[in-house]
């Protein structure tokens, strides 16, 4: 980016006529100045350990409700929750980091993957072949949303902050 004198920064004795007629110098080279934006993982962990804290909360309190946590395989333990959801979390935001370097649009394609693979892990839990307690399949779906609506949204939000830096454009779209 280049700037140039403006007419009324002209030297003293310098005439209208002579100002235009001298070729324009440059007063400031500017170079623009590519910024390595923050990277996403670290509110992305963040959000997974209150994510793993918020469903381990409703696990527990589903348990006191009286919810069985058993199954055909046996019973599934209060650590499975914030096992699980710190697991799937971290897959997120590999996921994301990955977007934001081959995506185009890296915001709306991450958060369109994350619904899709949020309603695929509600699948497993649906399938009659753990035989779950209905309440449970209920206690099991909401956990799985709950923490996508946690994790998902803060990590979006970082995405969209590093939109706009001037950053270049990943190698296959070049």
């Amino acid at each position: 980016m280049t700037l140039y004198v403006p007419e009324h920064r002209r030297t003293p004795g310098e005439s209208e006529h002579t100002a235009w007629t001298r070729p324009a110098q440059p007063a400031v080279e500017i170079t623009p100045v590519r910024e390595r934006p923050a990277p996403v993982w670290p509110r992305g962990l963040v959000a997974t350990g209150v994510a793993a804290v918020v469903t381990t909360l409703m696990a527990l309190i589903a348990k006191a409700a009286g919810v069985d946590f058993g199954s055909s395989l046996g019973d599934v333990p209060l650590s499975a929750f914030p096992m699980l959801t710190v697991y799937c979390s971290v897959i997120g935001i590999i996921i994301a980091e990955v977007m934001i370097r081959v995506a185009t649009m890296p915001r709306s394609t991450f958060q369109i993957t994350m619904i899709v693979l949020t309603g695929l892990s509600l699948v497993p839990d649906v399938l009659p072949f753990f035989e779950f307690d209905l309440a449970f399949v209920g206690v099991l779906c909401l956990t799985h949303i709950v923490a996508a609506a946690i994790v998902v949204p803060l990590i979006a939000l970082r995405m969209e902050e590093r939109r706009g830096l001037g950053l270049p454009a990943p190698a296959h779209r070049r």
